[in-house]
């Protein structure tokens, strides 16, 4: 995995700017095993893939809301261009009177493109080039924060007053140097722009979070070669997903316990595997559906440099980053522009 010379980071879903170090106690697994072939529903030996690393993550308050950072660690540094992962718990949220978007938790970003994933629930977003989206249960928000970019991303107000279960993740993707300077841009992604694929055997489902699998891909924009699959797999069901040679490869499972590689894993678990050319054998033995998350990607080669909610290649760009943003030049967010849009 690629050195960090130092990362600090931060998360707003709807309050706080978090900013956190990473502790020595935190809790984590190491895990080593050799690859080994084996036998699912019959078919012939698979070798899989070996496993390295597992991550429980640890406990970060947003506010109100109970984060696991699983991204960066003290172990795991990056998946191919993948700095960061926040998974927001699932969480029911009482109904409430709605607190109206005032500016108080937007943050800057320079240098990566953020991804957003509605588990459930619904997430807003606001930024300093106009642009204003909420995304649904399977739907997503992606920013390109390129060259410096305000966002506010938080929960909007028909969420608050009818209230429900809200289940997150946010990625950050590290941009190549040469994009770090690229115009700003933003993505709604509804449910309906995900390409969905049906495994063989009716064992589930596989959408194109980001990137492509086979002929098809996802509307999402790639600097580099990189993907994000969120696989579905319905009850007593198996899936081996055959991996790409030189590619970096992790696996989140949010919830119900899965099997990957022989070994179980659940509850908010990050996995991460070996850089070989063996295969990721997914089963299922509950009686109902179980979701996991395949990322990663080619390695990232350059220089990674991360402080606060910038990433960029040198301690000089971080200080052009800082400079640039208390100069004003990263914008201001408008947030009448959602009645704007409306007329």
């Amino acid at each position: 995995m690629t050195n960090v010379t130092r990362i600090s980071c931060e998360l707003s879903f709807e309050v706080l700017l978090c900013e956190c170090t990473f502790v020595e106690h935190a809790f984590k697994i190491k895990i080593s095993i050799k690859p080994r072939t084996s036998r699912v529903n019959n078919k012939s030996d698979i070798l899989e893939k070996e496993i390295t690393k597992t991550y429980g993550g640890i406990n970060v308050k947003v506010g109100h809301l109970l984060v696991n950072r699983l991204l960066p660690n003290k172990y795991i540094k990056s998946v191919g261009p993948f700095v960061f992962l926040d998974h927001l718990y699932p969480t029911l949220q009482q109904p409430k009177t709605h607190k109206p978007a005032n500016g108080d938790f937007a943050h800057p970003h320079r240098g990566i493109s953020t991804f957003t994933y509605v588990f459930s629930g619904e997430m807003e977003h606001f930024d300093s080039h106009g642009n204003h989206g909420i995304a649904g249960a399977g739907g997503a928000h992606w920013m390109n924060a390129g060259s410096g970019i305000q966002h506010d991303d938080r929960i909007p107000p028909l969420f608050q007053q009818a209230g429900g279960l809200l289940h997150v993740l946010q990625f950050w993707i590290n941009l190549p140097a040469k994009n770090k300077k690229d115009e700003p841009e933003y993505m709604n992604i509804q449910p309906a722009d995900i390409s969905e694929l049906l495994l063989p055997d009716d064992a589930g489902k596989l959408r194109i979070l980001i990137g492509n699998f086979g002929v098809s891909s996802s509307p999402v924009k790639s600097s580099s070669r990189q993907f994000i699959y969120h696989i579905r797999l319905n009850p007593k069901s198996a899936f081996t997903l055959q991996t790409k040679i030189n590619f970096e490869y992790a696996a989140f499972v949010p919830t119900d316990e899965v099997k990957i590689n022989n070994i179980f894993f659940g509850k908010s678990e990050l996995i991460i595997f070996e850089q070989d050319e063996h295969d990721i054998v997914l089963t299922n033995y509950n009686i109902s559906e179980v979701d996991i998350v395949i990322f990663g990607g080619e390695p990232y080669t350059e220089a990674i440099v991360a402080e606060g909610p910038f990433v960029m290649n040198s301690g000089s760009e971080i200080c052009d980053a800082y400079r640039d943003f208390h100069l004003g030049k990263y914008g201001k967010i408008n947030y009448l522009i959602k009645e704007i849009n409306k007329n």
